[in-house]
């Protein structure tokens, strides 16, 4: 009860005007640099007397009688402490100030600043102060006590620069008892702009792994790795015990096929490092489980316009209207500008390529996107089946591999009505028939937000 205590009052205490400590300033350390030295337990009668000015309050276009965002309270875990974080915004309004809280009733404050070009993503109200940071959970203490990672997303402040990423995202977790910044490193060349150094090739080094300003040298691969100012994706979620992956990406290639790369970032907790890299999946068998991340990636991109999107429309002006056959409501009918498809057969043949005919043609039949053929060409209704914003991100737990069929199977977040995640259900089986390198058929699915 004292815990719990100490740490509400701690929550009005933390609204105070915080001198802002650069998390890359001068010490022996650059991990701990932006920690203040206010580390002495501290009594709820001491917390009582602090000052407390008036709430913060950033115009972000919210409503006049909503409560602008002061503060969120975090629950955070490492190597079997618990500790409470409390992120208020910094003076400046584009960071934040973390209060760090552990269960000895000592603070230590860590003031997160935004890379160059960007502001913290503050939410719209304190309604959806949540949405501040992101707390990814560790591994049981069965699996070694993986500690939680805070993830923090920065939005572009200016589109100056075409080249660099609408929203990006850094990582912090308790290191030696306090709070710091996850130190990522690339290990490919990057074009886009994440690394701090100007040139972010790979060079030879015959040396000990040793860290210096903004590179890292690894003994066990002889290479210099240059260090990311942040993670150029804001999606972040744990695959493995100490390995996370962005949203794949999938492209559509000049012939029309679809193709997607699995990017992974893999943790150090004892010095808190992470290392980027690209996933190889054009073998199952070598890679079973980026390869049912590859497979449900592509899977997505094709259902999606069978259940939460139609296919590009651009003549939103001109549609042709269609009586329904049971002579309710008429429905209306768009041109769909997409070079790859000018009928219906075309789009079903393309879908054929990825999913069976048995869930082929339950999408052209209960889809709430219709297609149809109208003067020769395709036409679409503008619908949506709607999302399930109660439903996060789908992983994979195990998998079976059974001659040329594999089966996944999945769990899926679930959120509670303050978005706040609330454990997780059952995602269902992700079935697909290989049938050799990265070619396969799709034998069972369910959209992942549907």
């Amino acid at each position: 009860m004292r815990y719990k205590l100490c740490a509400a009052v701690m929550a009005l205490s933390v609204l105070t005007a915080a001198v802002s400590l650069s998390s890359c300033g001068a010490g022996t350390d650059s991990k701990i640099s932006g920690i203040s030295d206010e580390t002495a337990p501290a009594e709820a009668s001491e917390l009582l007397v602090r000052n407390a000015p008036a709430a913060y309050s950033v115009d972000n276009g919210i409503e006049a009688d909503d409560e602008p965002f002061t503060y969120y309270t975090y629950d955070f875990s490492a190597y079997g402490n618990n500790y409470m974080i409390t992120a208020t915004p910094d003076e400046k309004g584009t960071g934040l100030t973390l209060t760090v809280e552990d269960n000895q009733f000592g603070f230590t404050k860590f003031s997160v600043v935004p890379p160059d070009n960007y502001m913290v993503n503050f939410p719209y109200s304190q309604q959806y102060a949540s949405q501040v940071c992101t707390v990814i959970k560790g591994s049981s203490e069965e699996s070694g006590g993986i500690p939680d990672l805070l993830k923090i997303d920065f939005f572009l402040m200016n589109f100056d620069d075409e080249n660099l990423p609408y929203s990006v995202s850094r990582l912090y977790s308790i290191l030696n008892g306090r709070l710091a910044e996850v130190e990522v490193y690339n290990t490919e060349f990057q074009e886009n702009g994440g690394t701090d150094a100007a040139d972010s090739s790979v060079q030879s080094a015959g040396v000990t792994a040793v860290k210096s300003a903004g590179a890292l040298v690894s003994s066990v691969d002889s290479m210099i790795l240059d260090r990311m100012s942040y993670i150029p994706e804001s999606s972040l979620y744990r695959t493995e015990d100490l390995k996370f992956m962005p949203e794949p990406i999938v492209t559509v290639n000049e012939d029309g096929s679809l193709s997607t790369e699995i990017i992974t970032y893999t943790l150090n907790p004892s010095d808190m490092t992470m290392r980027r890299a690209r996933e190889t999946w054009t073998d199952v068998s070598d890679n079973p489980l980026y390869y049912g991340y590859a497979a449900h990636a592509i899977a997505g991109n094709v259902y999606q316009y069978f259940i939460s999107t139609s296919l590009n429309v651009s003549d939103y002006e001109n549609y042709v209207e269609v009586g329904a056959a049971d002579n309710s409501d008429s429905r209306y009918f768009f041109k769909v500008d997409d070079p790859r498809f000018s009928n219906v057969a075309e789009l079903r043949n393309y879908v054929l390529k990825y999913f069976d005919e048995k869930i082929v043609s339950e999408m052209f039949l209960k889809a709430p996107q219709q297609y149809r053929d109208i003067g020769g060409e395709l036409y679409t209704i503008l619908g949506d089946g709607g999302i399930n914003d109660e439903l996060g991100k789908l992983t994979i737990t195990d998998w079976k591999i059974d001659g040329s069929t594999v089966t996944y199977h999945t769990k899926q977040e679930k959120y509670n009505s303050d978005y706040i995640m609330d454990g997780y259900v059952d995602g269902g089986d992700f079935v697909i028939e290989v049938s050799g390198g990265d070619d396969f058929i799709v034998k069972q699915y369910r959209y992942p937000n549907s």
